[in-house]
C-alpha cells in the first residue's frame, strides 16, 4: 500500500510518450504512402515515355521525306493517350507543336537534335529520344518532408534494331523477283513473267542508297505488285506462289487460316535469307480460301471457321473503293474507315519472303524454293470477286517492322528489324 500511494501524483507521462510516438508513427506512414503515390506516377509516365519512343521509331523506315515528321506525331499521338497520376489525369499541355518533347539522334550516345535539325538531314538518323512534359504531383501527407508537390516527368530512347537479331515467321505466298532479267525472265515454258510494277502518284522511291529503282527489275516502294498469281500462264503453273511449310498437311484450309492468322510462328518454323522453303504443288487456285483467309484483314468473314477474334480486322479497312488506298494514304489517314470488331495493328501489312526467279525455273520438278529476302507488302484493297484469286500489294520496304520476332540465337542474318527501347 505505501509503494502504490507513493505514485499517486505520477500522472500523463504514458499519454505523453503515446501522443509522440503516434505522430511519428504517422508521419512514417504518409511519407510511405506519398512515396508509393510518386513511385506509381513516375512508373505512369516512364510507360508514356516508353510507348511514345517506339511508336517515334516505328517511322524510321518510312522515306527520309516524311520520317522524321511521322515519328514526332506518332510519338506525340500515343504520349496523349497515356494517362499518369493513378491513371486520370492527361498531359493537357502535350500537343505536336511541342518538338522539343522529341528529339533525334544518329547515335544511341550522341548530340540530339530537335525534329526541324533532323528533319534537314534525316538519312542517317536511328534514335529518337521522348521526353513527357513535368508535370506536379501532389503530397498529402509528408509535406514537412517533401513539400506540397514533387515536379516528375520521365524520358525513353528507342531505335530500330539492327538487322537480323530476330528470325520471323513470313506469310504462306512466295514473292518472285525477276532482278535483272526484267521482261526476259519467262517460265519453263516460255511465258513472259516479270515484276511489272504499277506505281502510285510520283512513281518509285529511291533505293535505300539513293539510286533509282526500275519498278520492272526490282521492287521498288510506292509501287505495286502482283503477290500470288492467278491461273494462266504463272512462272510455276500450279503453285501460284502458295508455300507450304515442313511436315503440314498443305490444303486448301491450312491456306485460309494461314493467310487469316498472318505473320506468326503457331505452325512454321523462321525464315531467314538463305534458307529453302517447299512450295505447295497441291493443284487449283484455291481462289475461295484465298479470299476468305486476305478479308479478315478488312473484316469481312465469308468462312465458318474465321472469326475477329481469332483473326481480327486492321484498324483502318478503308479501300476508296476499287481503287483501294495507298500506303502513304494509310499512314496519314487520308482515308479512314474503322472496322466493327476488335482491331489490330499491323493486319494490312504481309510479311513475304521474295524468292528469285531462278530458283522457280523448274518449280513444278523441285521441292523448294530459295528465300532471298523478306519483305513488307500492303494491301491496298482486299481481295474481289472472281475465280483468279490474285492479289496485289505494294512494297513498303526492306527493313520490316511491327513483326512477330523470336529471340536472336539463328546465325543467319535477316533483314527484319524491329523498334527497340535503348534506354
Amino acid at each position: 500500500m505505501t509503494k502504490c500511494s507513493g505514485r499517486k501524483n505520477e500522472r500523463g507521462n504514458v499519454l505523453v510518450y503515446t501522443v509522440m510516438s503516434a505522430l511519428f508513427l504517422f508521419l512514417a506512414v504518409g511519407l510511405g504512402v506519398d512515396l508509393s503515390h510518386l513511385y506509381l506516377a513516375k512508373t505512369e509516365l516512364q510507360n508514356a515515355a516508353d510507348a511514345a519512343a517506339l511508336a517515334g521509331a516505328s517511322a524510321f523506315s518510312l522515306p527520309n521525306e516524311t520520317k522524321i515528321s511521322t515519328a514526332v506525331d506518332r510519338a506525340m499521338l500515343v504520349m496523349n493517350l497515356n494517362k499518369y497520376n493513378f491513371d486520370n489525369r492527361n498531359f493537357n499541355a502535350v500537343n505536336t507543336a511541342e518538338t522539343p518533347l522529341v528529339e533525334f539522334s544518329v547515335n544511341v550516345d550522341g548530340t540530339y537534335m530537335s525534329a526541324e535539325a533532323a528533319a534537314a538531314d534525316p538519312t542517317n538518323i536511328r534514335f529518337i529520344r521522348v521526353r513527357t512534359p513535368t508535370v506536379p504531383i501532389s503530397v498529402f501527407f509528408a509535406m514537412p518532408i517533401l513539400g506540397s508537390q514533387q515536379n516528375l516527368s520521365a524520358r525513353a530512347t528507342a531505335g530500330l534494331s539492327v538487322p537480323g537479331n530476330v528470325n520471323f515467321c513470313p506469310g504462306p505466298l512466295a514473292v518472285v523477283d525477276c532482278g535483272a532479267l526484267g521482261a526476259a525472265c519467262v517460265d519453263g515454258k516460255g511465258n513472259a513473267y516479270h515484276l511489272a510494277g504499277v506505281c502510285n502518284a510520283g512513281g518509285p522511291l529511291p533505293n535505300p542508297d539513293g539510286t533509282a529503282c526500275d519498278p520492272d527489275k526490282q521492287l521498288c516502294r510506292n509501287c505495286r505488285y502482283i503477290i500470288r498469281d492467278g491461273s494462266g500462264s504463272a512462272i510455276a503453273p500450279g503453285n501460284y506462289h502458295g508455300l507450304c511449310c515442313p511436315n503440314t498437311n498443305c490444303d486448301a484450309d491450312w491456306i485460309r487460316h494461314r493467310l487469316a492468322g498472318g505473320n506468326d510462328c503457331i505452325e512454321c518454323p523462321p525464315v531467314n535469307p538463305g534458307d529453302e522453303v517447299t512450295p505447295t504443288t497441291k493443284t487449283g487456285v484455291n481462289a475461295g480460301p484465298v479470299k476468305q483467309g486476305i478479308n479478315t484483314r478488312f473484316d469481312e468473314y465469308t468462312s465458318s471457321d474465321l472469326n475477329p477474334i481469332d483473326h481480327p480486322p486492321d484498324p483502318n479497312i478503308a479501300t476508296n473503293g476499287n481503287a483501294g488506298i495507298t500506303w502513304n494514304d494509310y499512314t496519314t489517314s487520308t482515308y479512314f474507315q474503322a472496322p466493327s470488331h476488335e482491331p489490330a495493328a499491323g493486319r494490312r501489312l504481309l510479311i513475304l519472303p521474295i524468292t528469285p526467279y531462278s530458283s522457280w525455273n523448274d518449280a513444278n520438278g523441285r521441292d523448294t524454293v530459295t528465300v532471298s529476302a523478306l519483305g513488307a507488302f500492303f494491301l491496298q484493297n482486299k481481295v474481289g470477286n472472281g475465280s483468279s484469286g490474285e492479289i496485289y500489294a505494294e512494297y513498303v520496304g526492306d527493313d520490316i517492322i511491327s513483326a512477330v520476332g523470336l529471340a536472336p540465337g539463328g546465325s543467319a542474318v535477316t533483314n527484319v528489324v524491329t523498334p527497340v527501347l535503348y534506354r
